[in-house]
């Protein structure tokens, strides 16, 4: 007769309810009315189902570190540094911003353009005087070179072509995924491609182009993840980007994240087998034990005999 598997539980989390929320409200605890509880002879799994996530981050800020560029022209007055204000930027939208921004830092007077080929996707920079030679320093780790689609080196204006852009262009600066990742619960079914070692994300978001709104996320087939665990007192849930250090900065918008929780019963041949592996390492247990003490009274009767060996009654009197 075949087994009955107990079923599942509909987890609904909603940012605004969780403890511990973050800053950034990406991340915080959700803890449960009821333990969540397997069996001996079952195992837990996890999987999201669904989840409604605001597009309210920012793809250029002080928060991602990619809001800085540096440049200085031949006219003098040394290396500028601007800081293009926290925002949702498309590529027409930065490019005016930095040109801008360039334009009233000049100490030359110059002013530039930004012009941007949809059909090769790169950008092209070119200024009102190319024999000021202005120098872009691109080497830093907080510029927003990836969005204009550089490679982290400098590059000098000193044509009337101007420089153009040696990648593609990259508005969102590699954040086009965020990640639903859940520390509170263990499982040794998912790599991650960063350090190579077990994650704990459950889900992958890629990140839709529309800002300022709310995009679903229903996959047709959830992936489902089984846990190492055996019970579930709490879920910590945090979403970040592909670096599980940088948080998602939601600026407040409240999002929701749907679970699904199920028993699966361990067939029976696993189990036997588990069974056979327990009685395995149960007996290894005892046998490096009785190894040991085997070993620790051929030291002592070896020490026992050097002493009778070589320690005289004569010795001891003298």
């Amino acid at each position: 007769m075949a087994e009955q598997t107990r079923g599942s539980i509909f987890v609904t989390i909603r940012s605004k309810d969780l403890t511990n929320l973050n800053t950034e409200g990406s991340s915080g605890r959700f803890v449960l009315f009821e333990n969540i509880i397997a069996d001996a002879n079952e195992v837990l799994s996890i999987s999201c189902v669904s989840a409604i996530i605001p597009n309210s981050f920012l793809n250029i800020s002080s928060h991602n570190n990619n809001n800085k560029l540096r440049f200085s022209e031949a006219g003098g007055g040394g290396e500028q540094t601007i800081t293009i204000t926290d925002g949702s930027y498309d590529i027409l939208e930065l490019g005016t911003k930095i040109s801008g921004l360039m334009g009233d830092a000049s100490t030359a007077g110059l002013t530039y353009t930004f012009t941007y080929d949809e059909i090769t996707n790169k950008l092209t920079i070119t200024s009102s005087d190319h024999t000021n030679n202005t120098a872009f320093n691109f080497l830093g780790t907080d510029t927003c070179r990836r969005c204009l689609g550089f490679t982290q080196s400098e590059f000098t204006i000193d044509s009337s072509a101007g420089i153009t852009s040696d990648r593609t262009v990259d508005i969102t600066d590699g954040r086009n995924s965020i990640f639903i990742r859940l520390p509170s619960c263990s499982n040794n079914k998912i790599i991650e491609s960063s350090s190579g070692k077990y994650s704990n994300i459950v889900s992958q978001i890629p990140v839709s182009l529309s800002r300022n709104t709310f995009f679903t996320y229903e996959p047709s087939k959830a992936f489902e993840c089984e846990l190492t665990q055996k019970q579930i007192n709490y879920i910590d849930i945090k979403i970040t980007f592909q670096n599980e250090e940088e948080n998602v900065d939601f600026l407040r918008g409240d999002w929701e994240v749907n679970l699904v929780i199920s028993f699966r019963k361990i067939p029976f041949s696993e189990r036997q087998q588990q069974k056979h592996t327990l009685h395995k390492a149960i007996l290894d247990k005892v046998n490096s034990y009785h190894q040991t003490i085997m070993n620790n009274t051929k030291i002592q009767k070896d020490l026992n005999e050097f002493m009778k060996k070589n320690i005289s009654t004569k010795n001891i009197n003298e």
